[in-house]
């Protein structure tokens, strides 16, 4: 994966079920387009949740690339 798409989830406070599969979908349209999906902004119940589902192995939480990096975009959810 050549691209970040880092999508911010801050305003989740209290995740549900509806949330996840909106993340997971997310993540399927982002790696479609060849970007790896990086999320910011997460509260502690929605990674206590990720945690739970076995998805925090699955997503990659907080961090960035390197500022040098051209490639990254910014998507804001």
């Amino acid at each position: 994966m050549g691209r970040i798409e880092r999508y911010d989830v801050s305003t989740i406070e209290q995740p549900t079920r509806a949330d996840l599969e909106r993340l997971a979908r997310r993540r399927l349209d982002a790696r479609r387009r060849g970007c790896e999906l990086v999320l910011t902004g997460v509260g502690e119940r929605l990674r206590l949740l990720l945690a739970l589902t076995g998805l925090d192995e699955v997503f990659v939480i907080g961090g960035a690339a390197p500022p040098d990096e051209g490639a990254e975009l910014e998507f804001e959810g």
